[in-house]
């Protein structure tokens, strides 16, 4: 799209014209830089044009023709992404006047989305505004691949401009694609008449002589092209590529001296650049090599001098992330991947990237974008399903993409896998089950999703299915050790236990890195009580995979739950003694036993003392740990030793959020309010509409300022976005501050979330409170539908309907006792109920339960010494 200077000048008389601007009064300072420019951009003189442009924009910020003067500029000198950077500034103020500069910068760099988005709400003023707007239509269809839609579209512009130079060589660049070179060389004769002088009508038809392996006929061109090709102190983008076409014909023709001329003439009209492409090559060379330090050295440096080198910005980013340095990776790649002209794998690499910097909706955001671009892609379709799939809000639509991916390639295992885990997560299993048939029918030794299917047939009793599905993988894969896996797993399953277990143990003898066959034998002897021999196979297990934190849990569980006289913490330290490879995940398991037996400084010792490797579990461990102790010590109003262990907690998770608030109200505690509201506006600006934190915030300010003020803050909040976790709290305040505004926020609150355990729980409770037994044994029935097991919700129902339907009131308080045994209100519930059944026995045995759980409430104390009473 060669752009001359008339026509920028042409651009801002269409702009005066549609603005209502004139001369007179726009700055007389701003007309004398645009005059100047216009001199020296026909003297070649474009680095002068393009000051004195700018400083007609520093003297006229208001006025739009100037930057779009310096964006056509910027075109002309081949820098596109510069002309659709500085446009895209002003197009919210001035879409009419920018649309069609910033449609031609995002179609030179490949991006037809954005040009056929900036151009959907355009209007033209004028018939070359009509031409411009329809050929770049035209060219968006080009770009896409649509190249018969493309053509239809050009020729049809023809029929209006028969004569137009412009509208001839995107016809003939569309022939090219296509293979039409006759086509092409026809046109291109015609222009070459009428143009003679023209190098971008020679450029075109070397081109084509290039494609038809006529060299001599391309060199002649090209020589009379660089002729014509007008002088500047910038490289111009078409002088680049004739100097380049060139140096490449010759050197085809074995004319390599002459070659190297027209090589020497580019690198010393562009040094800075040549410099550059051959440190970006170094450094692609590098990383090729593996020596990605070298490589990220040499960029670094290249973006120093070169800040806005894309292809640079895009290799080291992507270096960063092959080095696993993803926060300085994510930035580089998101900057400089553009989604609508990317190659799939580097968009891919940049949604991952987003996605594993705990930025998931950027990463959807990334996708959506690049499935605009290309809504037929595969892998891209399966990548945005995939992360669609586990973020709220997101996963009808990553189901759908997911479908979509199948429509396209149904061989996708990796796919049915996510859609069979989905199912899963949904309780739905004949979903989850068809997805892995069809993976499994496709491809048997996709051992990913074998493994699955496998595991779901064994937990769903399908021995049958099993049988059939071993059977394939003999006949697939006979001599892979999965297949004999399978087989040793069914038939411990069907009954052939010892069978079973010698054919686990000879596979291995044969292949005793073979993990999963450790891990299932285990499995085997500890469900034939066999646990010293599970304890051996684990420790086994644990030599192959020492970060395997998971076995390690087995492997307490086995001691606790077998008659082996060991205590799991020697079990712990004994291991890590002998494979020091063990000590990280063995110390930090060793502080959770503390932590689940209540004793949390213990825990919280063992974790400071430890000064050996840090991987992803022994940081989670300490965090926890951490944050578990600062409780405690807050609950003791040991503020100073719960911020310092926070403190340390957040130099590992410094973006958790539980930390951070715990941290927040620990400032509240002491009346720290300022230091307390500088956390909460740090987490509000990385977080701005999380509820959690609209939480804290409003009982900051009811702390500091009282129910009056944190109510009128709430009620913003509510107003701005109405969310269920702030309810609550905000209906308590209302009823003491703004009586009349309860029942709205308690339609509102309705409306936004109908089926919210949180809205349902807190209408029976008032229910209950207002004495309303029916209402709210109607919404505890409600809840019930909602969530089945919820036992709260069981118990509060149960003790409603004890007077009412005492067997099913019983029903419910064992159930509810059953989810959750340590909760003593539960429990009591359930001994008052048997206490009325007339089991005192068995209610004794629950209420002395309750007791021991809660020994300092009193109600729980008189239910058992009634119950004591009747039962002598």
């Amino acid at each position: 799209m060669h752009t001359q200077l008339s026509r920028c000048l042409l651009t801002v008389l269409l702009v005066a014209a549609v603005t209502g601007c004139s001369k007179e009064e726009s700055s007389q300072k701003a007309e004398d830089y645009l005059n100047r420019a216009e001199a020296y951009q026909t003297q070649g003189q474009y680095r002068a044009a393009m000051i004195e442009i700018t400083n007609a924009m520093n003297a006229a910020p208001q006025e739009v023709q100037y930057p779009l003067v310096l964006a056509e500029m910027y075109i002309e000198l081949g820098a596109a992404r510069r002309a659709s950077s500085l446009l895209e500034d002003y197009a919210d103020e001035h879409p009419q006047e920018v649309a069609l500069t910033l449609a031609e910068a995002y179609l030179l760099q490949g991006k037809f989305l954005s040009a056929e988005e900036t151009l959907e709400g355009f209007e033209p003023q004028n018939p070359e505004q009509e031409r411009l707007a329809a050929l770049y239509r035209a060219d968006v269809a080009r770009i896409r691949g649509n190249l018969e839609q493309s053509e239809e579209a050009y020729r049809a512009l023809l029929e209006q401009y028969p004569d137009d130079r412009e509208i001839r060589l995107r016809l003939v660049e569309n022939h090219m694609f296509r293979g039409q070179a006759d086509a092409a060389r026809e046109l291109l004769a015609t222009l070459r008449s009428e143009h003679p002088e023209d190098d971008e009508v020679l450029q075109l038809s070397a081109v084509v002589a290039l494609q038809t392996n006529d060299l001599e006929q391309a060199e002649n061109y090209l020589s009379q092209a660089l002729i014509h090709t007008p002088e500047a102190d910038i490289m111009l983008p078409d002088r680049a590529a004739i100097l380049e076409l060139l140096s490449e014909t010759l050197t085809a023709q074995g004319r390599t001296s002459e070659a190297l001329v027209y090589s020497k003439v580019l690198a010393e009209e562009s040094p800075d650049t040549i410099e550059a492409q051959q440190q970006l090559r170094e450094a692609v060379s590098a990383a090729g090599a593996g020596e990605l330090e070298k490589a990220e050295s040499l960029l670094q440096e290249l973006l120093e001098e070169n800040p806005d080198s894309q292809r640079a910005a895009l290799l080291l980013g992507m270096v960063n992330l092959r080095q696993g340095n993803l926060n300085e990776a994510e930035p580089l790649l998101s900057e400089s991947v553009d989604v609508e002209t990317a190659n799939t794998e580097l968009i891919r690499a940049t949604a991952m990237a987003q996605a594993q910097s705990g930025n998931a909706e950027l990463a959807l955001q990334t996708l959506e974008r690049s499935l605009k671009a290309r809504p037929d892609e595969p892998v891209l379709n399966s990548l945005y399903g995939m992360l669609a799939l586990n973020v709220p809000g997101y996963e009808q639509d990553g189901y759908l993409s997911l479908q979509k991916a199948l429509a396209q390639d149904p061989h996708l295992g990796g796919v049915r896998l996510a859609l069979a885990r989905y199912h899963l997560r949904r309780e739905e299993p004949q979903q989850a089950m068809a997805q892995l048939r069809s993976a499994f029918n496709y491809q048997p030794a996709d051992w990913d999703v074998t493994n699955v299917y496998m595991n779901q047939l064994l937990a769903q009793g399908e021995l049958d299915e099993m049988a059939e599905a071993v059977a394939t993988l003999k006949e697939a894969a006979p001599k892979a050790r999965e297949t004999e896996l399978f087989e040793s797993q069914y038939l411990f399953r069907s009954g052939n236990q010892e069978r079973a277990v010698r054919q686990l143990r000879a596979l291995i003898q044969s292949d005793p890195n073979y993990a999963r066959a450790h891990s299932v034998l285990t499995q085997m002897y500890q469900e034939q009580g066999q646990s010293r021999e599970a304890l051996e196979s684990l420790e086994r297990l644990l030599a192959l995979e020492p970060a395997n934190d998971q076995a390690l849990r087995a492997g307490v569980g086995i001691i606790a739950n077998s008659e082996l006289e060991m205590d799991p913490q020697a079990w712990l330290r004994d291991l890590a003694n002998r494979n020091e490879a063990l000590k990280p995940n063995t110390t930090a398991l060793r502080a959770m036993l503390h932590r689940d037996n209540g004793d949390l400084e213990r825990a919280a010792n063992l974790m400071s003392r430890y000064k050996g490797e840090r991987n992803n579990y022994v940081e989670q461990v300490t965090a926890l740990v951490y944050r578990d102790r600062a409780r405690q010590l807050a609950s003791e109003e040991n503020y100073d030793e719960a911020r310092a262990l926070l403190s340390k907690a957040l130099e590992s998770f410094p973006n958790s959020k539980t930390l951070n608030l715990d941290l927040v109200r620990l400032e509240l505690a002491e009346e720290r309010y300022e230091q307390a509201n500088l956390l909460l506006d740090d987490l509000k600006e990385r977080h701005p509409e999380d509820a959690d934190i609209t939480l804290m915030q409003a009982r900051a300010t009811q702390a500091e300022k009282g129910n009056e003020a944190a109510y009128q803050q709430l009620r913003d909040a509510w107003e701005a976005k109405p969310d269920d976790q702030l309810a609550s709290m905000l209906v308590g305040l209302a009823r003491e501050q703004d009586p009349e505004a309860v029942g709205k926020i308690l339609q509102q609150w309705e409306d936004v979330a109908p089926e919210s355990r949180r809205r349902l729980l807190f209408m029976a409770q008032e229910y209950q409170r207002q004495g309303d037994e029916a209402g709210a044994i109607v919404a505890y029935e409600q809840l019930l539908e909602q969530n089945p097991n919820d036992p709260l919700a069981m118990n509060n129902l149960a003790w409603l309907l004890k007077d009412k339907e005492l067997p099913r009131a019983a029903a419910l308080a064992e159930r509810a006792a059953q989810l959750q045994p340590d909760s003593a209100a539960i429990v009591d519930t359930y001994g008052w109920l048997l206490h009325l059944q007339g089991d005192d026995e068995a209610a004794l045995e629950q209420l002395e339960r309750a007791a021991e759980l809660a020994p300092e409430v009193e109600e729980i104390q008189k239910n058992l010494e009634t119950v004591r009473n009747a039962s002598e």
